[in-house]
């Protein structure tokens, strides 16, 4: 009896492993090494964003809300970076310059934001993905959206810093 429960806590330990979720580790200081390092090799930034989320990417297919939920985690750290940002520009650069900012981050990530609601409405429409993997994919397009709207700000906000 004892060494049944032994083997059923293990496989319960196991199972446990297998679907926790995906941690999203976006970390903001390792991805503004990232971009100004790139930036400075004439490499593309953007793909700073896909080297933070890659956890969130290797997740299996076969989990989509595993990974929508890292997606999701991993958006809401981009939006914290994004007002981190922007309280330093606003602390450190003319009101005008700051305002210039902030609507153009807002308008960055609304545009992407539009394109990720266009390319669910079609998911749906045309219904050839599951709703989970539409979540997923919805969900990793507004986490790249919020990444690449933080770039993009980190980017033209250098000399505000």
């Amino acid at each position: 009896m004892k060494t049944c429960m032994l083997c059923l806590s293990a496989a319960l330990a196991m199972l446990a492993s297998l679907i926790h979720p995906a941690a999203a580790e976006v970390d903001i200081s390792e991805v503004d090494a990232c971009l100004t390092e790139r930036l400075s090799a004439g490499r593309a930034p953007a793909t700073c964003i896909d080297d933070a989320q890659s956890d969130c990417m290797r997740v299996d297919n076969e989990v989509p809300a595993v990974a929508t939920l890292c997606f999701v985690e991993a958006e809401k750290k981009w939006q914290n970076g994004i007002s981190g940002l922007m309280a330093q520009i606003s602390d450190a650069a003319p009101d005008e310059i700051a305002a210039i900012a902030a609507i153009e981050v807002k308008y960055d990530l609304l545009s992407a934001l539009l394109q990720c609601s266009r390319m669910e409405e079609l998911s749906l429409t045309v219904g050839r993905d599951s709703e989970p993997a539409i979540l997923r994919q919805n969900a990793r397009c507004k986490s790249n959206a919020a990444g690449l709207s933080y770039a993009r700000l980190y980017l033209r906000s250098r000399d505000l810093r």
